[in-house]
C-alpha cells in the first residue's frame, strides 16, 4: 500500500482511491483500542494515513491542483465543494482514530502525535474543522505519558501554538469545555477518565501560561468548578472508602519517649483522599494546582478561595481549605523572604497563607467533641499550622501561645487519624522551632499551658479539653512538669467533689491523676525499681530451735528486751557481749532526721489519699482505675534503702488509711463473703483489688501483720470459692482454655497475695494452718511460683509431711506404698495423713 501511494503521481487518480483507502484505514485503526491488534500494524496504518492525507489534502497539494495540470478531471475534483465534502468525511474517520491516544504502546502514540502535527501544520486549509479534535489529542499526548519523551512532545506543541496564534482561541475554548465538565467527570465512576481530564486541564494551563495568554473570563468558572469538583471527590471518597477512624488511640509511647523523631513523624497521612485507588487522582489534582499557582490567575484564585472559606460548609469548606493548602504548600519559604528583602512587588501567596492560618486556629479552638466540626477539617487545619511553623522557623515560637494547646488537645482525641495528625504536627512544629524533641517544647512552654488549663478548671469548665491537654502534657514531659501542677491538682479534686455524679468526667480527670502518679513513680528518686531490692520486712525463714538460741532468748527476756527472736550467728553466742546498746549510738540515730521529701512525692501522696474517698463509686470501671492508681503510687511512696518502714512518718499512716478501702473491694462490709464473686462483671475489680492488696503487703511489711491475721479467714473463704469455680471451668472448657479465663487469673492472683503475705508480712503460729490449706492444695500441686518457697519459710517439716502424705495417698513414690519396718514381731501403727 505504501508503494502504491508513492507510485501514483497523478493527483486526480490518487483522489479516486482516497475515500476507500481512508475508510479502510479508519476501520482498521478503530479496532486498536477494543481488540488486541498488533501494535506494528497500527503504527504502519497511522503512517499510511498520514502519507495519504499529506499527498491529497495538504496545502501544497491543493495549491498545485489549482495550477494547470495534466488532466482536466483533476481540476474538477479539486474544487471547493469536493474539499469541503471530503473534509467532513475525513473528520468522521479521524474521530475513530483519535482514541489511540490512550494506547499503552509508545510507538503508536508517537505515530499519532506525528499525524496530528502534520494535520495542523500541512492540512490547515482543508481540515480546519478538525483542529479542535486534533488539538485536544495533542494536549492529551503531551500530558498522558510520564516517560522521558513527554518534554519533547510538549515543546513541539508549544512551537505549533506559537506559529499559529489562532490555535490559542481553540485551546481556550477546549479549556472552557473541560472546566465545565470537571464536576461531572469527577463524580463519575471512571477513575481513568477523571485522571485524563485533570491531566488535560493541567497541560492546557501550562501551555497558555507559557505564552502569557489572558484568562480573566475563566477565573470565576475555574474557581467554582474546581471547588465543586474537589468537594464531589471528597464526598465520594468518604462514601466509598472504609472509614479508618477507629475509636481508640494510636501508639504514642515511641513518640512520647523518643529523643529524635523519625522521618515518618514529619509526613502527614492522607486525610481527604485516603483511598489507594485515588492516588492518581490526587497526583493529577496537585499537578493542576501547581499549574494554576504558576499562572497569572493564582492570586485571583487564592483570593476567591479565601473569600469563600468561611461562607462554605461541610465538604465544600474542606475542599476549599485543601485547595488553599495545596496552593501555598509548594511555595518556597525562601521566596517570601527574598521578596521581603528586595521589596519587589509580587503576587506571592503570603497574605493568603496568614488567612488560612487564622482560619485554622479558629477551627482548632473549637472542642474536638463538637460534632459540627468535621475531623478532616481539623486535620487540614493542623497541616496549615505545621506549614506556618516550617515557613517561619524559630520566629513561630510566639505563636505557640495560641497553637500549642489545640495540638495537645487533638493528641488526646479518640479519633486515631486525627490523633496521628496531631502527633505529626507537634513533631514538625518542635523541629521547626529548634527544639530537640516535643517534650522539650512542652516543658519550655509549660507556664502558659498550665495557665490555660487552670483558667478552664478554675471556671469549672467540665469539657474534656482541659483533661486531655493535661494528660498529653504529663505523658510528653514525664515527672519534670509534675511540680508545676500542684494548684491544678487541688482544682481537679474540687471539681471531682462537685461533679462526682458524672462518670465520664470523673474518669477523664482520674486518668490524668493516674498518669501523674505513673510518671512520677517512674523517675522519682524514692521509687522502688524492683521487688527484688531491699524490702521493708524480709521473710524470716523457719529454723529449728537450738539450745544456744533458747539460752539467748532467756537472757534477753531477763534483761527486759523485745521478745522477737534475734538472728544468731553460727558460732557460740557470747552472753557477756549481748548487753544493752551503747547510749552514744542510740543518741546518734535519734538525732538523724529523714531527708526532706520532694514536691512530686508530696503530690503523689496527696493524690493517693484523696483517691480513697472515691472508691465507693458504683462504677466498676472507675473503681478499677482508682485501684490501679493506688497500686502505682505505693512503690513511689515507699521508703527505699531502709530496713524498718517505721522510720517514715507518712507512709504507714497512708497504708492504714488505704487498708479498709481496698479490702472493702474484696469483702462485703457485713459478711465474710467476697464482694465481687456474685457477678462476672465484678471479677475485674476483684482482680485489681487483690493485686493492690498484695502491693500493700509488700510495702507495708510487718506493720500489717495483725490486719492480715484478722483478714485471713475471709481470704480463705474467697480462695475456696475461686478455686471451686476455677476447677469447674477446667472440667467444662479444658485446662488450656480455662487458664485464659478471668476466674483462673483471679484465683492465681489470690494465691500470689497469700505468698506475698508470707514473704513480706510474716505470719503467726495461729495462721500457719490456714496458709497451708490455701497454698498446700492446687497451688502447690501446679507448682505456682513462690508457693513452695513460702511454705518452706513457714514450716519445712509440715511441708514435708504434706507432700509425703500426698505421695502415700496417690502411690506416687515409685508406684509403691510405704511398708513400715517390722522387727521380731514389732511394728508401727498405721498413720492416716
Amino acid at each position: 500500500m505504501n508503494a502504491l501511494i508513492e507510485g501514483i503521481e497523478d493527483g486526480g487518480a490518487l483522489r479516486n482511491f482516497f475515500p476507500g483507502i481512508i475508510s479502510s484505514l479508519a476501520k482498521l485503526l478503530s479496532l486498536g483500542i477494543r481488540t488486541k491488534t498488533p501494535w506494528k500494524l497500527l503504527h504502519s496504518c497511522i503512517q499510511l494515513l498520514n502519507q495519504m492525507l499529506h499527498k491529497v489534502l495538504s496545502d501544497g497539494a491543493l495549491t498545485s491542483a489549482d495550477l494547470p495540470v495534466r488532466s482536466s478531471r483533476a481540476v474538477e475534483k479539486t474544487d471547493q465543494d469536493w474539499v469541503e465534502a471530503t473534509a467532513s468525511q475525513v473528520k468522521v474517520a479521524l474521530s475513530t482514530v483519535m482514541p489511540l491516544r490512550y494506547h499503552d504502546r509508545q510507538d503508536v502514540t508517537d505515530a499519532l502525535f506525528v499525524l496530528c502535527v502534520s494535520i495542523l501544520g500541512d492540512c490547515r486549509t482543508a481540515l480546519q474543522n478538525c483542529a479542535p479534535m486534533i488539538l485536544e489529542t495533542l494536549v492529551t499526548l503531551a500530558s498522558h505519558s510520564t516517560t522521558v519523551d513527554n518534554a519533547p512532545r510538549a515543546q513541539r506543541l508549544q512551537q505549533i501554538l506559537a506559529s499559529s496564534p489562532d490555535l490559542f482561541d481553540i485551546l481556550k475554548d477546549s479549556l472552557y469545555d473541560w472546566t465545565v465538565a470537571l464536576p461531572r467527570v469527577v463524580t463519575s465512576n471512571d477513575e481513568m477518565k477523571q485522571t485524563r481530564m485533570l491531566e488535560q486541564l493541567s497541560t492546557a494551563f501550562r501551555l497558555l501560561s507559557a505564552h502569557d495568554i489572558e484568562m480573566k473570563d475563566l477565573n470565576n468558572l475555574i474557581t467554582s468548578n474546581l471547588q465543586s469538583g474537589v468537594a464531589s471527590a471528597i464526598q465520594m471518597a468518604s462514601t466509598r472508602a472504609v472509614n479508618s477512624v477507629a475509636s481508640g488511640s494510636v501508639e504514642l509511647s515511641r513518640f512520647l519517649r523518643s529523643a529524635t523523631p523519625s522521618q515518618g513523624d514529619h509526613v502527614f497521612a492522607p486525610v481527604v483522599f485516603n483511598s489507594i485507588n485515588q492516588g492518581k487522582i490526587i497526583s493529577s489534582l496537585q499537578r493542576l494546582i501547581r499549574q494554576l499557582k504558576n499562572c497569572s490567575m493564582s492570586t485571583t484564585l487564592q483570593r476567591r478561595l479565601t473569600q469563600s472559606l468561611k461562607s462554605t460548609i461541610s465538604n465544600e469548606q474542606i475542599a476549599t481549605l485543601w485547595l488553599m493548602l495545596e496552593l501555598i504548600r509548594n511555595q518556597s519559604p525562601q521566596d517570601f523572604r527574598t521578596d521581603q528583602w528586595l521589596q519587589l512587588p509580587s503576587d506571592h501567596l503570603e497574605p493568603y497563607t496568614h488567612d488560612a492560618y487564622s482560619f485554622s486556629l479558629e477551627i482548632l479552638d473549637k472542642s474536638t467533641y463538637d460534632d459540627a466540626v468535621d475531623w478532616r477539617l481539623q486535620a487540614l487545619s493542623l497541616e496549615v499550622v505545621a506549614f506556618q511553623a516550617q515557613d517561619q522557623g524559630q520566629d513561630f515560637r510566639p505563636e505557640l501561645v495560641d497553637a500549642l494547646y489545640p495540638i495537645l488537645e487533638r493528641m488526646g482525641s479518640s479519633n486515631a487519624a486525627l490523633q496521628q495528625h496531631a502527633v505529626t504536627c507537634l513533631s514538625i512544629v518542635s523541629n521547626s522551632c529548634g527544639y530537640p524533641s516535643a517534650s522539650e517544647l512542652v516543658i519550655d512552654n509549660a507556664d502558659y499551658l498550665v495557665n490555660a488549663v487552670a483558667v478552664k478548671l478554675n471556671t469549672f469548665d467540665i469539657s474534656p479539653q482541659a483533661s486531655q491537654v493535661m494528660l498529653m502534657m504529663v505523658r510528653l514531659c514525664g515527672s519534670t512538669i509534675i511540680p508545676y501542677l500542684d494548684d491544678l491538682i487541688e482544682t481537679v479534686f474540687a471539681i471531682l467533689a462537685c461533679y462526682h455524679g458524672y462518670p465520664r468526667l470523673v474518669e477523664s480527670l482520674f486518668a490524668v491523676l493516674n498518669a501523674i502518679v505513673d510518671e512520677g513513680g517512674k523517675s522519682s528518686p524514692r521509687a522502688i525499681a524492683s521487688a527484688t531490692h531491699d524490702t521493708p520486712n524480709p521473710r524470716r525463714p523457719y529454723t529449728p530451735t537450738t539450745i544456744t538460741k533458747l539460752g539467748a532468748r532467756l537472757h534477753a527476756m531477763k534483761h527486759g528486751r523485745d521478745h522477737t527472736p534475734l538472728p544468731i550467728p553460727s558460732q557460740e553466742l557470747d552472753l557477756e557481749t549481748t548487753t544493752t546498746p551503747k547510749p552514744e549510738a542510740s543518741q546518734t540515730s535519734a538525732a538523724e532526721e529523714p531527708p526532706p521529701r520532694s514536691k512530686t512525692h508530696t503530690l503523689i501522696n496527696t493524690i493517693t489519699q484523696q483517691t480513697t474517698h472515691h472508691l465507693s463509686t458504683p462504677s466498676f470501671p472507675l473503681r478499677r482505675l482508682l485501684l490501679t492508681l493506688i497500686a502505682s503510687s505505693l512503690p513511689a511512696l515507699s521508703p527505699m534503702n531502709t530496713i524498718q518502714v517505721d522510720n517514715d512518718p507518712t507512709f504507714l499512716p497512708l497504708i492504714a488509711t488505704l487498708w479498709p478501702h481496698v479490702t472493702r473491694q474484696i469483702f462485703s462490709p457485713s459478711s465474710s463473703s467476697p464482694a465481687s464473686t456474685t457477678t462476672a462483671s465484678d471479677l475485674p475489680t476483684l482482680l485489681i483489688a487483690l493485686q493492690t492488696l498484695a502491693i500493700l503487703g509488700q510495702h507495708g511489711g510487718s506493720f500489717l501483720l495483725s490486719r492480715f491475721s484478722d483478714l485471713l479467714p475471709q481470704i480463705q473463704t474467697v480462695h475456696t470459692h475461686l478455686e471451686q469455680d476455677m476447677l469447674y471451668e477446667e472440667k467444662t472448657l479444658g485446662p488450656s482454655r480455662a487458664s485464659r479465663t478471668l476466674k483462673f487469673k483471679t484465683w492465681d492472683t489470690m494465691v500470689g497475695l497469700v505468698a506475698v503475705m508470707v514473704e513480706y508480712v510474716g505470719i503467726t503460729r495461729e495462721m500457719e494452718d490456714r496458709v497451708f490449706e490455701i497454698l498446700g492444695g492446687e497451688a502447690l500441686i501446679r507448682g505456682k511460683q513462690g508457693v513452695r518457697g513460702a511454705l518452706e519459710g513457714v514450716n519445712p517439716d509440715a511441708l514435708w509431711l504434706l507432700e509425703e502424705g500426698r505421695f502415700e495417698r496417690k502411690g506416687q513414690d515409685g508406684g509403691k506404698r510405704w511398708e513400715s519396718p517390722v522387727v521380731e514381731g514389732w511394728g508401727f501403727m498405721e498413720v492416716e495423713f
